[in-house]
C-alpha cells in the first residue's frame, strides 16, 4: 500500500508530513511517532543500540531519529553510511528484520512560530499607534503655530493702532478744513505739496472730529494691498467731558440739579433720592458734619457689620459710589435692574435704567458735557435739557448726519460735529434752552478715551486706555487689554 501524504496537528500547530516510497509497504503510529517498517512479512526492533549499522532502510518521514542517528527523507542509507540514492533493491533485501524507532519526533521549525505572528502584530499594532501620535502632535503644533503667528500680527496691529491715536492726538489741533485745498506753486515743488496733501488727507476727517471731541478710524488696513492680512479700528473720545466729573459734584445749586436729573432719568423713586445725595455729599466733605436728614459720617459706618471710614475726599474710582448709604443697600441704583426684589408682585418692583455708573467719571476739570461725544442718557441729565428726550434725540441725529450744517467750500472736508453754542443752536430746530449753554462743551479738554481694537485671521485683540497730552507726548492714566 503507498500513502500520498499524511496531516498531523502538533502541540496546538498544524504539520504537513508527507511520506514517500514506492511500492514498500509500511505503518505509521502517530502516538509517539513510532514508525514500524515491515519487508516480506518479518521484522524486528530496530530500538536498540545492538542492531547492526549494516542493516539499512528507507525512512520516507521527515528528518527522523532512529538509533542516535538522525536521517533525512529520501535519502538511503546503508552500511557505510549515507548515499545520494544509489542503494538497490538487492541492498534492501538483506533487511529481513523489522525495524521500529520509538520516539522518533520531528525536526519542527520553531514552535514559537504562532507567538511570533502575535508579537508582530502587536508590534504593528504598537507602531500604528505611535504614528498616529505623531501625526496627531503635528497636527496640533501645526495649529498652534498658526494660531500664534496669527496672534502676534493682532498684536503687531493693535501697536500700530496706538501709534495711530497718538499721532492724531498730537497734530488734531492745527488741522483745518482749508489744508486739502492748499494753493501751490508749479513744478517740483507743487507736487511735493500734493503728495503732502495726500498724505495728510487720509488722516484730516479724524483730526476734523477730534477737535469737536471724538474721532474714528474704521478698520484701516495696514496693507492697503493685502487687507486680508488685518485691520484696525481706533476710536478716540474725550474722557473728561462724556461723563459728569464726580469728584466736582460738592454741595450747592448746581451738583443738586444735576443729581436731581441723574436720578429722575434712571428712574428712582423720591423718597431714596434725599439720602442718596446727602451720604453722597458727606463722603466728599473732609469735615464730619451729617448733611441735612439723611447723611452719613464715619458714626454711621463704623456700626456695619463690616465697618469703613467715610472718604472726607475726592474717590479713585467711580466704584466707590458703591460703599455710601443708601446706594450700598440697594445695589441696583448704581449697576441697574430691580431696586426691590424682595417684592414678589412684578408690578410693584422698580427697575432702575442704566444706573449711576453710566453717569459718572472721575475725569475733567470742569463740570461740562461735550455735546459733540456724550451719550443720549447723559445728554439728558444736562440742566436746561432736563430729561428731553426728543431735543436729546435731535441732538444725537444731527451730529450723526450733519443734515442742517452749512458748509463753506468741500462740505466733506468739514466735520459733522457742532463747533460752537451758535451753531447747535442753528441746526436744531427749535434751538436749546439757553440754561444748557454753561454746561455744554464742544472740544476735547485734557483726557481722552482710546480704544484700539486690531483683527486678522478671525483673532481679535483690543487696547482701552486713557491718555493725556502734556506737549509734544502722550502719557496714559490707565491702560488695559483684553485677551
Amino acid at each position: 500500500m503507498t500513502f500520498s501524504g499524511f496531516w498531523f496537528r502538533v502541540s496546538g500547530f498544524s504539520r504537513t508530513v508527507r511520506a514517500i516510497h514506492a511500492g514498500l509497504p509500511h505503518t505509521f503510529i502517530a502516538e509517539r511517532f513510532a514508525y514500524t517498517y515491515t519487508k516480506y512479512g518479518r521484522g524486528a526492533d530496530f530500538d536498540s543500540d545492538t542492531d547492526s549499522d549494516s542493516d539499512c532502510f528507507a525512512c520516507p518521514v521527515l528528518d527522523l531519529e532512529c538509533g542516535g542517528k538522525r536521517y533525512s527523507a529520501r535519502r538511503r542509507f546503508g552500511a557505510d553510511g549515507p548515499e545520494s540514492g544509489a542503494a538497490t533493491r538487492a541492498q534492501r533485501g538483506s533487511c529481513h528484520r523489522t525495524p521500529k524507532c520509538v520516539g522518533l519526533p520531528f525536526h519542527r521549525k520553531d514552535k514559537e512560530s504562532g507567538s511570533a505572528l502575535i508579537i508582530a502584530l502587536w508590534t504593528i499594532a504598537l507602531l500604528s499607534l505611535l504614528v498616529m501620535s505623531f501625526a496627531l502632535d503635528a497636527m496640533l503644533e501645526g495649529k498652534i503655530n498658526v494660531y500664534v503667528r496669527q496672534r502676534r500680527q493682532v498684536d503687531y496691529l493693535t501697536q500700530s493702532g496706538i501709534s495711530i491715536a497718538e499721532m492724531l492726538l498730537l497734530t488734531y489741533k492745527n488741522a483745518t478744513p482749508a489744508s486739502t485745498s492748499p494753493t501751490t506753486a508749479t513744478g517740483a515743488s507743487s507736487q511735493q505739496t500734493a503728495a503732502g496733501k495726500d498724505e495728510d488727507d487720509k488722516w484730516l476727517q479724524a483730526k476734523l472730529d477730534l477737535q469737536h471731541g471724538s474721532a474714528k478710524v474704521n478698520a484701516y488696513a495696514i496693507e492697503p494691498d493685502k487687507p486680508e492680512n488685518g485691520v484696525v479700528t481706533v476710536e478716540i473720545t474725550s474722557a473728561d467731558a462724556n461723563k459728569w466729573p464726580i469728584n466736582l459734584l460738592v454741595k450747592g445749586d448746581i451738583a443738586d440739579q444735576i443729581w436731581e436729573n441723574i436720578l429722575n432719568v434712571i428712574g428712582l423713586p423720591m423718597e431714596y433720592q434725599e439720602e442718596v445725595v446727602d451720604s453722597w455729599y458727606d463722603w466728599l466733605d473732609a469735615d464730619s458734619t451729617i448733611t441735612g436728614r439723611s447723611g452719613a459720617e464715619d458714626e454711621y459706618y463704623n456700626d456695619l457689620d463690616k465697618p469703613y471710614k467715610v472718604r472726607n475726599g475726592p474717590i479713585s474710582s467711580v466704584a466707590e459710589i458703591e460703599m455710601i448709604r443708601g446706594i450700598r443697600d440697594r445695589p441696583a441704583i448704581f449697576n441697574g435692574g430691580i431696586l426691590n426684589p424682595e417684592e414678589k408682585n412684578k408690578k410693584t418692583q422698580v427697575r432702575i435704567q442704566f444706573g449711576l455708573k453710566a453717569f459718572f467719571d472721575i475725569y475733567g476739570e470742569t463740570v461740562k458735557i461735550n455735546v459733540n461725544s456724550a451719550e443720549l442718557e447723559v445728554l439728558l441729565t444736562v440742566p436746561g435739557i432736563d430729561g428731553d428726550s426728543l431735543l436729546a434725540n435731535a441732538i444725537i441725529e444731527e451730529r450723526r448726519t450733519g443734515a442742517n450744517r452749512t458748509t463753506s467750500g468741500d462740505a466733506s472736508a468739514e466735520s459733522l460735529l457742532f463747533k460752537d453754542w451758535n451753531d447747535l443752536n442753528m441746526r436744531i430746530p427749535g434751538g436749546v434752552p439757553s440754561e444748557a449753554e454753561p454746561f455744554l462743551a464742544y472740544a476735547p479738554q485734557k483726557y481722552f478715551e482710546i480704544a484700539v481694537t486690531g483683527e486678522a485671521g478671525g483673532i481679535s485683540h483690543q487696547i482701552k486706555a486713557v491718555a493725556i497730552v502734556e506737549g509734544s507726548r502722550v502719557r496714559y492714566l490707565r491702560w488695559r487689554e483684553d485677551p
